[in-house]
């Protein structure tokens, strides 16, 4: 019986298995057996025409400069995990522990960050931050040069983008806590720091930790930051790009910057496993009660205001220069928002709605397959439960680039997932990689929300005659679409940005915006971040849409 109701599971894990974990093993298979180029062979002594096994792997471990990489790509992830978890863990304190005027208006804004692609923050960044940066014209000394290095730009860029973990997962920590928990650990003679570390701690820190190693994963899987804002350091997501000449040495650093990321994810699942840490992280769209908090005092509001307004300017202020850089001409002369945007060209639009189909396409492949697995785990093995599990977290751990690398491995040439159809440079192959990466995104919150919501209303209809597909349609869906559509929004936002894998995997005929950006940046930026803004306010719009729908359900 249990192998009968395991079946569904099971057929989902072979399909996981084909689309994740086979391309990954090819990758795996051809760093070692590709050779490598011949410059190289012949600096390791090796006959070109004779290679060792694993030749690429052995080259990366005796080239200093690939060594270099894979260091300063764990450099760059430690100190990201450090800045953004501080700086989330900081807003959700401020913004979740006393009630203000415009607190939640504040907390808001807190999401801000997830408007704006990797690629448009990074601009963004650069705008301010980079050669000629505004910030470096506006500070009265240095004269004009910047003061913070490459590392330091990628860093700050991290933190504001990736902070949303901690952000995300703290603050719904703190939704949970009791506040007279801290009030009579007060009133028992314990002093603020330490009342906040006997209540409020304990409560926080597994959410904290799980934010930590998923930050650390997304930091590791970085491009667009290191690409632009540290050009003249190593980076293993930058080399994979650079290699694409020596397809041995391309997939021995995919696999070398996939290793490196996979090492979070046991450490993640395991705390994860202790608790639904942002299971629900919609975009504000959780829509559930939560407990009043207790007033801050006369100094206190103040003070959280004060600060509220700092960070408001801080996390708005990438938006605005995004905005700025639309609306300046390269004369340095200012023209209308309306203007900029109508200067696009009939292939900038073209890209902005090609990428708007990719996306809205693997965002529906993700639902749909997020739905079929919370379904399909609820009453299956251990076993069948694991295999998906497993198929879904090593596409969230493995970096896009090692992603769009083991994608092309099984799907340039003819491959039986796809037909016998070489898929290289196609639409399709650029949907399968979005739907890939982003399916963790949709498969979480799917599967909370029905083990939140239980199983008691559908056992009620059932025992009353109704057919599982009417249960399905008239209870089930009903119970889970805010999650379904929190989630959905989540994989097209991310989806219509994807710079990454699309710029590994793009060709003529199927360029993505983010791709189109930064073309763009080089040869016309004022129509790069104009089409930039276009790409956020379709963002947007398509979130205000889907609150509309929400709300009249």
């Amino acid at each position: 019986m249990l192998l009968r109701r395991s079946i569904p599971a099971l057929l989902l894990a072979a399909l996981l298995f084909a689309y994740i974990v086979y391309p990954v093993l090819a990758m795996l298979s051809e760093a070692l057996t590709l050779p490598v180029s011949e410059y190289r062979a012949e600096a390791m002594g090796w006959n070109v025409n004779a290679q060792p096994f694993a030749a690429p792997l052995r080259r990366i471990f005796a080239e200093p400069n690939a060594i270099a990489s894979a260091l300063r790509t764990i450099e760059i992830a430690l100190a990201t995990v450090l800045a953004s978890c501080a700086w989330g863990t900081a807003l959700a304190l401020l913004w979740q522990r006393r009630d203000f005027p415009g607190r939640c208006f504040f907390a808001a804004l807190g999401y801000a960050p997830i408007l704006m692609p990797p690629l448009v923050g990074t601009l963004a960044f650069f705008r301010l931050l980079g050669e000629g940066g505004l910030l470096w014209r506006w500070l009265p000394f240095g004269d004009g040069q910047p003061w913070i290095g490459g590392f330091g730009q990628v860093l700050l860029m991290h933190t504001y983008a990736f902070g949303i973990f901690s952000f995300a997962y703290v603050s719904a920590a703190l939704e949970d806590i009791d506040p007279s928990q801290e009030e009579a650990a007060r009133s028992l003679g314990a002093a603020q720091l330490r009342a906040f570390f006997t209540a409020v701690w304990p409560v926080i820190r597994p959410p904290l930790l799980a934010s930590a190693f998923i930050t650390f994963m997304s930091a590791v899987a970085s491009f667009s930051a290191p690409y632009i804002l540290d050009n003249s350091s190593h980076y293993l997501t930058v080399d994979i790009l650079n290699e694409a000449g020596d397809l041995g040495m391309q997939r021995a650093f995919s696999v070398v910057l996939a290793a490196i990321a996979l090492s979070a994810l046991p450490a993640f699942l395991y705390i994860n496993r202790r608790g639904r840490f942002g299971a629900d992280m919609g975009i504000g769209m959780k829509g559930s009660a939560r407990k009043s908090l207790p007033p801050a005092s006369g100094a206190g509001v103040s003070i959280r205001v004060l600060l509220s307004i700092v960070v408001a300017i801080v996390l708005l202020a990438p938006l605005s220069l995004v905005v700025a850089g639309a609306t300046t001409t390269p004369n340095g002369s200012s023209q209308s928002v309306f203007h900029s945007i109508s200067n696009l060209d009939a292939s900038d639009w073209v890209s902005l709605g090609r990428s708007g189909q990719y996306a809205m396409a693997a965002a529906l492949t993700d639902i749909l397959l997020a739905l079929a697995i919370a379904l399909s785990l609820r009453k299956a093995s251990a076993a069948a439960v694991f295999s998906v599990e497993f198929s879904v977290m090593l596409a969230l751990a493995l970096p896009g680039s090692a992603l769009a690398v083991s994608i092309s491995s099984v799907f340039n040439g003819p491959s039986f997932l796809s037909a016998g159809v070489p898929l290289g440079r196609t639409a399709t192959i650029l949907i399968i990689a979005y739907a890939i990466r982003n399916l963790p995104l949709a498969v979480r919150p799917a599967r909370a929300t029905l083990q939140a919501v239980g199983a008691d209303l559908e056992n009620a209809a059932g025992s009353l005659g109704a057919r599982r597909a009417r249960v399905l349609w008239q209870i089930t869906l009903p119970l889970i679409f805010p999650s379904l559509l929190a989630a959905a929004l989540i994989c097209f936002i991310t989806a219509a940005g994807e710079y990454v894998a699309s710029v590994l995997l793009y060709g003529v005929a199927t360029k993505p915006v983010s791709v189109a950006v930064y073309e763009l940046f080089r040869s016309a930026p004022e129509r790069a971040y104009a089409l930039a803004l276009c790409l956020m306010l379709a963002s947007a719009t398509v979130i205000g849409a889907a609150r509309m729908v929400r709300k009249n359900k």
